[in-house]
C-alpha cells in the first residue's frame, strides 16, 4: 500500500472471476467495506527495499525498532531487517529491508500428512508430534526431502474442540492435542496408566474424538505440571521469557476460555472482553496462566524434535483465525467481525465459500507495523524448514463476504503486498527456509508472476491440472485436503459421497477424471474395482507425478494408505466428518506396507 493507493483502489468496483467474467460489486456493499477500512486510519505506508537498493527521494534518520539511532539513511537500502525512518518533520515510517528472493529447495519429493490423522499405536486418539518424528525419520530413510503437515496452530482449551486446523485460536501458538504425553518432561515420574489406557483405546475407531482426547491429555498435563512445576528447567524459563506479552496474553485467554467453558469471548463478562480488562484476573490465576505457558513450551520442544528428526518439515499457515479466538481477542483493533473471508463461486466450488474467519483490516495492519503478521511468520519458522501458505492470494487480496450473506455477494479487498512479501522473504532468510504459496482458485493477474520473481513456489494438484502442464517452480501433488483421493476417484465413492450429502459438483467432469485415471492405471473402469486396482491407480498416478517438472512433488499418506474419503468437504459443516477421520491403520504400519514402500521407490527413483 503506497502513498498513491486510495480506498476505491483497495476495494475495486469489479473483479474478474474464475470464468473470466467481470463481476460488478453491489455499490452498497462496496461503500460499507470502504467505510470499515477507513476506520483503520490512514497510516503512512511502509518503505520496502532490499539491501544495497538505490533509494531516491528518501531522507531522515534510521532507527531500530527499539528506538536506537542507526544513522542517516543513505543512498542505498540498509542491511536486512526492520527499522523506523524518522523524517525531517519528525514523522516516522516503518521500514522493511529484505532479500530480493526466497531460498530454493533442491528437486525432490516428500510426504503430505494430515498430522491429526496419522496415529500410531502409542497415540492417544490423534496424531501427535512423536508420530511426526516417526514420519520424518521414515521419509528421510526412503529418500524424501520434505514432509508437508496440516496446520498445527493452537485451539481453544474448551470442552467442544475445534476440528478444523484451518480455524485456529491462534496462528502463533501450538495445538496442545498434538503433544505426545509419554514424551513430556517429567511424565515418567507420574502415574498416567489409567489415562494412557483410555487414550489408546480411542484408536480403535477411525473417527477422531477431539473432545475426549483433550479431556485425557489435559488431565495428564495437569498431573505432570503439579509434580514438576517447582523445578522446571532453565529452558522453560527462557522460552517463557522470549514469548513475552504474546505468550502471556494467549495463556490468559486460555484460562478465561477454560473458566467460562467457551471460546466465544464476546459473550464473556464485559470486563474480560479485552486484554486490559483481564489483568486482575491474570494475577488471581497466575498458576493456571503459567500452566498454559508451560504447555506451550512442551509442545514447542516436541515440535522442535520432530523438525530435526529427518526430512524437512513444511509448516502450513492457515489463511486466518476464528472470530472466537485468542488472536481476535488480542488484536480486536485489526479485525472486522461483520465480514468473513472466503472465495467467490468458481469451477470447483460452484456456490463459492465462506470460511468463518473474520477479515483483517489492511489499513489497521499497516498502522500496527505488521506485528500480527510478523509474529505469525516468525512462529511458524521457529523450527520448520519451509512454509506452505494456504490461499497465498491473501497477500494480494482477500474476498470479504458480509456476515450472513451469500459468497457471490462479497468484495475483494487489496492488501499491502510488497510489505507482506518482504516480511516473508526476510523471516525466511533468517532461517534459510523456502516458501510455497497455494495459488489455486481465483488468482488475480500478476500474482503468479510476482511469486516467480520472488522465488516463491506455487502449488499444483493433478486433479485440477494435468501433471505434464506443471511448471518447474511449484510443489506438485495429486490432490489437496479438499479434493478426492486416488481411491475415492477410481472407485467412484467420492462422487457417491457428494451425491449423498447433496453437494453441488460437475459430475460429468468428475467421471471423466475417473476414467482417465483408470486408463493410466490399465484398469477397466466398468469392472469391479478392489484393492489391487486401487494400488495400480495409486502407483500410476504417482509415477507420472514423479516425472513432472515440478521442483518438489508430494505423495499423500492418504493415498499410500488407499483411503477413499476426503479429509475435508468444502462448504459443509455437519454433512461430512471434516478433519475427523484418521488413517485406517497405524501410521508406522502404513509406511512399511508394500504400497507405501513401492510408491516411495517410484518417487525416489525419478526425483534423484
Amino acid at each position: 500500500m503506497d502513498t498513491t493507493v486510495t480506498l476505491p483502489e483497495i476495494v475495486p468496483a469489479s473483479y474478474v472471476d474464475a470464468h473470466e467474467v467481470v463481476q460488478e460489486l453491489d455499490p452498497s456493499t462496496r461503500e460499507a467495506v470502504m467505510a470499515v477500512i477507513a476506520d483503520g486510519g490512514h497510516p503512512t505506508p511502509p518503505l520496502v527495499c532490499h539491501p544495497g537498493e538505490v533509494l531516491e527521494g528518501v531522507e531522515g534518520s534510521l532507527l531500530t525498532l527499539e528506538g536506537e539511532e542507526v544513522g542517516e539513511i543513505g543512498a542505498v537500502g540498509p542491511e536486512a531487517g526492520y527499522y523506523r525512518l524518522r523524517g525531517p518533520d519528525g514523522s516516522t515510517r516503518f521500514v522493511v529491508s529484505a532479500p530480493e528472493r526466497f531460498s530454493q529447495p533442491e528437486r525432490g519429493w516428500g510426504w503430505a500428512v494430515q498430522l491429526y490423522a496419522a496415529r500410531s499405536r502409542d497415540s492417544w486418539g490423534i496424531g501427535d508430534f512423536g508420530d511426526l518424528a516417526t514420519i520424518a525419520r521414515s521419509a528421510a530413510h526412503a529418500g524424501a526431502g520434505s514432509v508437508l503437515i496440516s496446520p498445527v496452530h493452537a485451539a481453544a482449551p474448551v470442552p467442544a474442540q475445534q476440528s478444523s486446523p484451518y480455524s485456529p485460536a491462534s496462528r502463533q501458538w501450538l495445538q496442545l492435542l498434538h503433544i505426545a504425553i509419554d514424551d513430556v518432561p517429567g511424565a515418567a515420574e507420574v502415574d498416567l496408566a489409567d489415562l494412557a489406557k483410555r487414550g489408546r483405546a480411542l484408536n480403535a475407531e477411525r473417527r477422531i474424538y477431539r473432545d475426549s482426547v483433550w479431556e485425557l491429555k489435559r488431565s495428564a498435563l495437569q498431573r505432570i505440571w503439579d509434580a514438576t512445576k517447582d523445578r522446571l528447567p532453565v529452558e522453560h524459563d527462557v522460552f517463557v521469557g522470549a514469548g513475552g506479552s504474546d505468550l502471556h496474553l494467549f495463556s490468559v485467554w486460555c484460562v478465561l476460555a477454560e473458566k467460562f467453558g467457551t471460546a466465544h469471548w464476546r459473550g464473556w463478562p464485559e470486563q474480560y472482553r479485552t486484554p486490559a480488562g483481564a489483568e486482575a484476573f491474570a494475577a488471581e490465576h497466575a498458576d493456571r496462566v503459567a500452566f498454559y505457558s508451560w504447555a506451550q513450551w512442551v509442545a514447542d520442544v516436541q515440535l522442535a524434535a520432530a523438525c530435526t528428526a529427518g526430512a524437512t518439515i513444511v509448516a502450513d499457515i492457515a489463511v486466518g483465525f476464528d472470530s472466537s479466538s485468542a488472536d481476535a481477542w488480542v488484536h480486536q483493533s485489526l479485525v472486522s467481525f461483520d465480514y468473513e473471508v472466503g472465495c467467490p463461486p468458481d469451477r470447483h466450488n460452484l456456490d463459492g465459500q465462506k470460511w468463518g474467519l473474520p477479515a483483517i483490516n489492511p489499513a489497521a495492519l499497516v498502522a500496527a507495523d505488521f506485528d500480527l503478521f510478523i509474529g505469525m511468520v516468525r512462529s511458524a519458522l521457529r523450527h520448520a524448514g519451509a512454509l506452505r501458505i494456504d490461499h497465498v492470494m491473501q497477500l494480494w487480496r482477500l474476498y470479504w463476504v458480509p456476515l450472513g450473506g451469500h459468497p457471490a455477494g462479497g468484495a475483494y479487498v487489496h492488501y499491502p503486498t510488497d510489505a507482506l512479501l518482504a516480511i516473508l522473504r526476510l523471516e525466511a532468510a533468517r532461517t534459510g527456509a523456502w516458501v510455497v504459496g497455494e495459488d489455486m482458485g481465483t488468482v488475480a493477474a500478476g500474482v503468479r508472476e510476482s511469486m516467480a520473481t520472488d522465488g516463491m513456489l506455487g502449488y499444483r494438484a493433478a486433479l485440477r491440472l494435468p501433471v505434464d502442464q506443471f511448471p518447474e517452480g511449484v510443489m506438485g501433488a495429486s490432490s489437496t485436503h479438499d479434493q478426492a483421493t486416488v481411491a475415492g476417484t477410481l472407485t467412484g465413492s467420492d462422487m457417491e459421497d457428494l451425491r449423498r450429502i447433496g453437494k453441488s459438483a460437475n459430475f460429468e467432469q468428475l467421471e471423466g477424471v475417473r476414467r482417465e485415471l483408470a486408463a493410466a492405471a490399465g484398469v477397466d473402469p466398468d469392472a469391479p474395482i478392489g484393492p489391487a486396482e486401487v494400488e495400480k491407480a495409486v502407483l500410476a498416478q504417482y509415477t507420472r507425478l514423479s516425472a513432472c517438472k515440478a521442483r518438489v512433488v508430494l505423495a499423500s499418506l492418504d493415498d499410500a494408505g488407499a483411503v477413499a474419503e476426503r479429509p475435508n468437504m468444502p462448504g459443509t459443516v455437519t454433512e461430512w466428518p471434516n478433519w475427523c477421520l484418521s488413517l485406517p491403520r497405524p501410521v508406522e504400519d502404513i509406511l512399511t506396507e508394500p504400497l507405501a514402500v513401492h510408491l516411495a521407490e517410484v518417487m525416489d527413483a525419478r526425483r534423484h
